[in-house]
């Protein structure tokens, strides 16, 4: 079974934020951002389990060549994207957008 990967309001402006910046620094890196991105949200419509709990729901996927921790969690059929943030940011995104669902 494949679950349809949704990104939250908050996820898709984590992800155009993070993007804005790398393109800032250099192009080349926010292709290579954008292109491992787009590689774990394959692997999570694949196999949503296959990352840990980290919260209640939550899960976390760690990108490989980035800083970076993408929180989810599944819901039936989906795969609910709710926050991309950098591993060194403090405040706990999976408890600010618990109800981030669309």
């Amino acid at each position: 079974m494949k679950y349809r990967i949704v990104l939250s309001p908050g996820a898709n402006a984590d992800y155009s934020s993070v993007v804005r910046w790398y393109l800032n620094i250099n192009p080349n890196l926010a292709s290579r951002f954008t292109e491992e991105v787009d590689a774990i949200l394959q692997r999570l419509s694949r196999m949503p389990y296959a990352f840990p709990v980290l919260s209640g729901a939550f899960r976390q996927a760690l990108l490989k060549r980035f800083p970076y921790l993408i929180y989810y969690f599944v819901d039936m059929n989906l795969v609910v994207i709710s926050a991309i943030f950098h591993q060194h940011r403090s405040d706990p995104p999976w408890i600010t957008r618990r109800n981030d669902r669309t």
